[in-house]
């Protein structure tokens, strides 16, 4: 292994690869790299053969992790790598020696060293060879050729870039050695390692193989520049609000040849949000969707909760629709749906559903309108609203230069209108236990500030005379449906306030304002809210590749399937409702009695089967546990 060492001092490898790179010579890299790699070979030098990438760790050390998290690099640990290579077929039993195979989020070479093994062992089985040492000089310069020829990777980071060819060059060393002892002169190569934004060039030519963990940053994340440039490309799925792991994914479906494979680790964001659908409707129109592997965290420093996708090009659009998709969670075994039931499910990728849930849910969605359409087939208009903007503590800030207040930024305290630096003692809280005496008692009303299903567990008091807060229309706040963000015991959390209230944005607020159905009303309305059945709607259709009860968006408020009390019978179950929710409201009965008598009527108006109910009963109380 010291041999390699001398070989990167006496070729002066790293000094070349600063030149190829373009980096200033006189940059402090050769003496931090150097040692670095020295300390990792040495530690590895009783091994015959490394097994795994020994310098992407230097990369990954290199940076902290602020720095890592603001480029959206991580490092790829090996079993992943493995998986999503062995999930691509590209091994060396396949017919890979011609194939051509990118990674264009390359970091230091995790995949890149992997595929490089892989295609080595490949030659070596073509030349009925057990080992290296067996190779003649033509056959292992041919490898080296091949490697060059049908390898390729890509990075932004120069330091990255350089990491990388010194991986590819210590995988290679033993065929260096073998070469050399027949041609004294040769060289190894410089390898396809391309230092260039990958959403900035265009491809001359398509690949059979495209894999990696692309970038996890968020739209706002991205620099001026960058979102620039996006701009300016042919990219179909950067409208709105987007993550930068969408375009890399668009980009390697792209550059594929026909039939060509597709393998990426990515954010489990990806599954079922509304601002994924278009990377979603991508994926659906344009592959067969081999294999969604929900892994979860994934990193040393986990940061996202992630799935391994695996993808194959195809144009035919009935090949796409029969394609079975295999569904893999790391606490279940696998499954399989066919690919047409994704576009039934509006292109969310809900990879936890039994056939049951699929019956369930195709019954929900297809038999009863969404909240949002109420008005436009029942002529019933609601209110829907977040609350005042500002975290729950109730912290603003004052902007000198605005003359205005606005919340608390998270991160650095600059003021998001004009810029400016904010000062730490401008920042106070306009949310008070109680009215104080010297206030202008008009400018305050009653806070909502934290409840329980069917409770309204504490009240404070808001002050709401500072300019520049968006305190939003008061009308919203009373005589409404209050629903939290965050369930309870797995549950929809959800209460009923008459009083005018107001409350963070951390909750919503929602309000009948006209009905011609006397039973279509606040309580009714509440009481199929906060039912079993809307928990395991809103769990199975928006949350079930998570391990917790996912946080409950206003759009997905807007999408609960609602029944509207038509009939006699339907009427008089609705006012059943209507009677147990005020109880519970009241808090006057037996509680847990009134809310299963409202969890059953639910499942008699939706037309639930015996053999369902059961089921979707077992499944939120093993949840609860």
């Amino acid at each position: 292994m010291q041999n390699f060492i001398d070989y990167l001092k006496k070729e002066n490898i790293i000094g070349n690869l600063k030149q190829l790179y373009k980096i200033e010579l006189n940059d402090q890299i050769d003496d931090n790299f150097l040692k670095r790699i020295i300390e990792s070979i040495k530690l590895k030098s009783s091994e015959k053969v490394i097994q795994y990438d020994v310098f992407s760790k230097i990369y990954e050390d290199f940076r902290n992790h602020r720095e890592k998290k603001k480029l959206g690099e991580f490092y790829t640990p090996s079993p992943v790598v493995k998986y999503i290579l062995d999930a691509v077929d590209y091994n060396y039993l396949k017919n890979i020696e011609t194939k051509k195979i990118i990674d264009i989020s390359c970091g230091s070479g995790s995949f890149i060293v992997q595929i490089t093994r892989i295609l080595i062992k490949r030659y070596l089985k073509i030349y009925k060879k057990e080992n290296i040492s067996e190779l003649t000089c033509n056959e292992a310069t041919n490898i080296i050729f091949a490697i060059k020829k049908n390898i390729f990777g890509m990075d932004i980071n120069r330091t990255a870039c350089i990491l990388c060819q010194i991986n590819i060059q210590f995988t290679l060393f033993e065929l260096l050695n073998l070469v050399l002892s027949f041609e004294p002169d040769y060289r190894l190569p410089w390898f396809n390692i391309k230092n260039d934004n990958a959403l900035a060039i265009n491809y001359r030519e398509k690949y059979d193989y495209v894999v990696g963990n692309p970038p996890y940053l968020f739209i706002r994340d991205i620099s001026y520049d960058q979102k620039q440039i996006i701009e300016g490309m042919n990219f179909k799925t950067n409208n709105g609000q987007f993550d930068y792991y969408q375009l890399f994914i668009e980009l390697g479906i792209d550059i594929l040849v026909p039939n060509g494979m597709f393998g990426y680790i990515v954010p489990d964001s990806i599954l079922v949000l509304s601002n994924r659908s278009l990377i979603r409707k991508h994926i659906y129109d344009n592959t067969k969707i081999k294999e969604i592997y929900h892994t979860g965290p994934r990193f040393d420093e986990p940061v996202v909760s992630n799935i391994i996708i695996i993808l194959e090009k195809e144009n035919n659009i009935q090949e796409r629709k029969n394609n079975q998709i295999k569904l893999k969670l790391t606490t279940q075994h696998e499954e399989t749906i066919s690919q047409y039931t994704i576009e039934k499910w509006d292109y969310k990728f809900l990879i936890d559903l039994k056939e049951i849930d699929f019956a369930i849910l195709e019954h929900l969605n297809t038999n009863f309108p969404k909240l949002l359409d109420l008005t436009k087939k029942y002529n019933i208009k609601f209110i829907l609203g977040r609350g005042v903007e500002l975290t729950k503590t109730g912290n603003v800030i004052y902007c000198e230069t605005c003359n205005k207040y606005l919340p608390v930024p998270q991160n650095r305290l600059k003021c998001r209108m004009c810029s400016s630096d904010l000062n730490e003692k401008n920042i106070e809280s306009i949310i008070y236990n109680t009215i104080p005496t010297d206030a202008i008692k008009k400018n305050f009303h009653l806070f909502l500030y934290s409840i329980k299903r069917y409770q309204k567990t504490q009240y404070k008091f808001i002050d709401t005379s500072k300019v520049g807060i968006n305190y939003k229309n008061l009308k919203i706040y009373e005589d409404r449906i209050v629903i939290r963000q965050i369930s309870q015991n797995n549950k929809i959390c959800a209460t009923y306030d008459k009083k005018l209230s107001l409350t963070s944005q951390s909750f919503y607020n929602l309000k009948i304002i006209k009905s011609d159905i006397s039973e279509f009303n606040n309580f009714y309305l509440l009481g199929l809210i906060n039912s079993i059945l809307f928990s395991y709607y809103f769990i199975k259709s928006f949350g079930t590749y998570k391990k917790l009860f996912p946080r409950i968006l206003i759009e997905k408020i807007k999408d609960f399937p609602i029944k509207i009390p038509i009939t006699n019978k339907e009427k008089e179950i609705a006012k059943k409702i209507i009677e147990s929710v005020k109880q519970l409201l009241e808090n006057s009965g037996e509680l847990e009695h009134l809310q299963q008598t409202i969890d059953f009527l639910v499942f008699d108006l939706y037309q639930i089967s015996e053999n369902s109910q059961k089921y979707i009963l077992d499944y939120i109380e093993k949840l609860s546990r």
